[in-house]
């Protein structure tokens, strides 16, 4: 059985805010769009390198997935995946506010 993959507080706060602005305009969306990172996310322990790494990094154990306009940022620490981060595609480079 594979394990759900485990989310940093940076990406639960990231899910919150994606959440709270989106439902300014349109609560039904902001829903559909929660529930999208949460079902890729139960998704990638299935096939976890099938996310492309991110350039930023380098790194073969940070990996990316696309959901809607947002980067869903994963690492891989030996058998778990664990959520890192949601960042807006348009947005230049997740490195440096990875790191802070």
């Amino acid at each position: 059985m594979v394990d759900a993959p485990r989310w940093s507080q940076r990406a639960r706060n990231d899910l919150k805010a994606i959440h709270d602005r989106i439902a300014q305009d349109s609560p039904l969306n902001a829903k559909a769009v929660t529930s999208a990172f949460l079902q890729r996310a139960v998704e990638i322990p299935t096939t976890p390198r099938a996310g492309r790494i991110v350039p930023e990094f380098g790194d073969p154990n940070i990996r990316e997935v696309p959901v809607h306009s947002w980067r869903l940022i994963y690492q891989l620490r030996q058998e778990n995946v664990f959520v890192v981060a949601l960042v807006h595609k348009r947005r230049r480079s997740p490195a440096r506010q990875l790191r802070d």
